[in-house]
């Protein structure tokens, strides 16, 4: 019979108890980077690729080991990041495998190390070394700049939104550069206008937590109403340019979306804005893994193994389009 974890945790005011067995724990070290949120940032160096001048055919090896650089630098950060806030993400109840105490310090520490070592191990089997200066980059904003001291940029509006555009753009670039060229500023702006907005909107469901710990986001000082009519106002200048630059894959996405956002906007809904995101961040996977079918069929495969993980280890349906 398989042992069960009794630790428990909360999730808006709900308990949430880490059960599941010896085999659902081996996984902890795997979704403790939140593999879920590195989708979109995935999704924003295939767009670059895709938009990029020229174009250069990597063999399937170069892509393996060029994704698993990229998914250990977006662990890192987002391991990182729960180490800075792990009391807000704790109140916000997001934190369950570290708050219910599954994996401890010592475990956070041998994985922050294993990530960094296979980072540069990646990209130089992939045969990009000289792409370390983007990597660098990006984890000098995602991981230092965005959690620590004395920038912290998560702890101001601005600070976290220019974090969010120009970690966009970086990401976009990233792809371009393995393309070999880049689609240029006009071309990327819509994605880099919309990919800022979806950060900014990430915030409403953490406004409390984050409130209670001194944290300056964009939704606790401005408020959900106005976080949720900047993100609007966002993706609908993203739909816009993105229809001038005749570019349908981020132009139909950030419009499916909008009505949702904006009858958020109106009845005052976060549940509808957080959904509205979600739903424009899934489009844009979707449109862009159209022209990389394989990327398509990893996001189904990951989305039937993440389903069975959290139902089993904490009894959650995720992920899911709901807007919480």
């Amino acid at each position: 019979m398989l042992r069960m974890i009794q630790l428990s945790s909360t999730k808006n005011g709900a308990s949430v108890t880490l059960g599941g067995g010896a085999i659902v724990r081996l996984f902890d070290s795997v979704f403790i980077l939140r593999p879920t949120l590195m989708f979109p940032l995935v999704t924003m160096v295939l767009a670059g690729h895709l938009g990029a001048v020229s174009s250069n055919h990597l063999g399937w090896e170069s892509w393996f080991f060029l994704m698993i650089a990229l998914c250990s630098l977006f662990g890192l950060g987002y391991l990182l990041n729960q180490v800075r806030d792990r009391k807000s993400d704790e109140d916000n109840g997001k934190l369950f495998l570290i708050a219910g105490g599954a994996i401890n310090r010592s475990q956070v520490v041998s994985e922050i190390v294993v990530l960094a070592v296979l980072v540069p191990l990646m990209l130089f089997l992939a045969g990009f070394e000289r792409l370390v200066v983007w990597i660098l980059l990006m984890f000098l904003i995602g991981g230092l700049l965005y959690n620590f001291t004395p920038f912290a940029l998560q702890n101001s509006p601005l600070g976290g939104l220019l974090a969010g555009m120009t970690g966009g753009w970086l990401l976009l670039r990233f792809g371009g550069t393995i393309a070999g060229g880049s689609a240029g500023l006009s071309h990327e702006a819509p994605y880099i206008i919309a990919f800022g907005s979806a950060c900014i909107l990430t915030c409403l469901l953490d406004k409390s937590g984050d409130a209670q710990n001194g944290k300056r986001t964009f939704a606790v000082v401005y408020g959900f109403r106005r976080t949720i009519l900047f993100g609007l106002i966002g993706f609908l200048l993203a739909g816009i340019w993105g229809v001038c630059n005749r570019d349908w894959v981020i132009t139909v996405p950030v419009l499916v979306s909008t009505p949702i956002l904006l009858w958020g906007w109106l009845k005052g809904s976060i549940a509808h804005a957080v959904r509205a995101n979600k739903i424009a961040i899934f489009s844009l996977s979707v449109a862009v893994g159209l022209f990389y079918p394989v990327y398509l069929v990893v996001i189904g495969l990951y989305y039937l193994f993440a389903r069975w993980y959290y139902l089993r280890r904490m009894g959650l349906h995720y992920p899911s389009f709901r807007g919480d």
